[in-house]
């Protein structure tokens, strides 16, 4: 290939040659091209769906403070239930009666728990929208007073510290 062409025409017809022209190279160019744009067509829905996908779990991370919050409450009452339970009954009991009590009461907290950790969390799959799950937040915050709960953990990790 040169510009200005300086090879004949009749070369092509050279066993084992072939030239090409700047038509030729049009050609292939344009082919690239139009293959490189669906390319991209395909490259901005896959960036689409992971964007979505990132910024579900992102704006579901608002929930993590929320769901440790409840969490922790719950365990202390339960710890709290449970030690009450063995000050009073535990002499009888043997440690393998103990661990199963302290097994259950786990189960039980996980099980009451799960219907509220599903409505906390969210992705792009949810059929919630993410306004639904933040409502939802803020109702468990109020319900079980978890803003009071945080307090507490400032002033306990406080004190942990000294």
């Amino acid at each position: 290939i040169s510009v200005p062409r300086n090879v004949g025409s009749c070369v092509d017809g050279v066993d084992g040659a072939r030239v090409y022209n700047v038509d030729d190279l049009e050609e292939v160019v344009a082919a690239n091209k139009e293959a490189r744009a669906r390319k991209a067509v395909e490259a901005q829905g896959i960036i689409a769906d992971e964007s979505r996908s990132f910024e579900a779990r992102r704006d579901s991370l608002q929930s993590v403070p929320t769901i440790k919050k409840l969490r922790s409450k719950t365990e202390r009452i339960r710890a709290a239930s449970v030690e009450k339970f063995m000050s009073k009954h535990g002499s009888d009991m043997d440690k393998k009666k103990k661990e199963a009590v302290e097994s259950l009461t786990r189960d039980i907290v996980n099980r009451i728990l799960h219907g509220p950790m599903v409505h906390l969390r969210y992705d792009e799959t949810d059929s919630r929208t993410l306004g639904e799950v933040i409502e939802n937040n803020q109702a468990l915050t109020r319900m079980f007073e978890l803003e009071a709960e945080l307090l507490e953990e400032k002033i306990r990790a406080k004190f942990e510290k000294t």
